[in-house]
């Protein structure tokens, strides 16, 4: 009986040290965070990227369905399919890479000028934090 007291104890003495030692460490992070859709949405090249995408989507389902028309094998229209999707892909990675990565810089320099050390996306914030969202558009658009 008496071990079973002390090894209770001795668990809830970790317990309370973990707890303790974890808020110290989250007291020392300054948590912000961005509304990523509206900081997306204002970079300079965005609108022009996304009818770009949008023309090419087009011109590849299209091309796909004319190929795909052609086909017999269930095999081959999907695998046609499959094609048209995967380079619909690669060319989206190809022109938003770039715009994310100058988000990326921009997000990683307004957190660094107001001491935020974990930034967010607003979605998963009910309560506090710092709101930098409007200084990560300000540096978006400045961006070319």
């Amino acid at each position: 009986m008496f071990l079973k007291k002390i090894g209770i104890w001795v668990v809830l003495s970790a317990l309370l040290l973990n707890l303790t030692a974890a808020s110290l460490f989250a007291a020392q992070d300054k948590i912000g965070f961005i509304d990523t859709q509206r900081v997306l949405m204002s970079h300079p090249k965005y609108e022009t990227s996304q009818k770009h995408l949008n023309e090419f989507v087009k011109n590849k389902t299209s091309e796909a369905r004319a190929a795909a028309e052609k086909e017999v094998s269930r095999d081959k229209k999907m695998q046609i399919i499959d094609i048209a999707r995967l380079e619909s892909g690669e060319e989206e990675m190809r022109v938003m890479n770039p715009i994310m990565e100058g988000i990326n810089k921009v997000i990683e320099q307004v957190a660094k000028a107001r001491g935020v050390t974990v930034v967010m996306n607003n979605v998963w914030i009910y309560f506090g934090g710092v709101d930098i969202t409007e200084d990560v558009i300000k540096g978006v658009k400045e961006l070319k």
